[in-house]
């Protein structure tokens, strides 16, 4: 009866580095910040400047959109979605991230909310949303 309980458990950890290692769509919610009007000015010159579609033409990207909390004219919401960290971790080196983040600090965007999720898998309990205030 041991044997077969440390079996299992051995048998439900394995399962658990193998699905860890597959490549998982990734999420990503970030809620910026800004004073008089600037959270709004900086999404306009995302969108104007071609800067927001270049990131969505990065290989990997399967959405980039802004929203506007309906309880603070003052905040934006990006909402963009990864096929894996691979996808991700492109944008993250490409030209249009440093454009994105210059843009950031020109409207005094500093103030912002990172939450990061993970598609739920059948059967697999989901891990709560990573946040940092990076």
């Amino acid at each position: 009866m041991k044997t077969k309980r440390i079996l299992c458990a051995l048998v439900a950890i394995l399962g658990l580095a193998v699905l860890q290692g597959q490549a998982q769509q990734l999420t990503i919610n970030i809620r910026y910040t800004g004073e008089n009007g600037s959270a709004r000015k900086y999404v306009e010159e995302m969108e104007s400047s071609g800067i927001a579609a270049r990131i969505r033409a990065i290989e990997g990207c399967l959405g980039y959109d802004y929203f506007y909390p309906a309880d603070d004219p003052e905040g934006v919401l990006l909402i963009d979605s990864w096929e894996n960290q691979e996808a991700l971790n492109r944008y993250h080196a490409s030209s249009a991230m440093q454009e994105a983040a210059a843009l950031r600090e020109k409207y005094g965007l500093g103030n912002r909310t990172v939450r990061m999720f993970t598609p739920m898998m059948p059967g697999r309990r989901q891990n709560p949303p990573q946040q940092n205030g990076k």
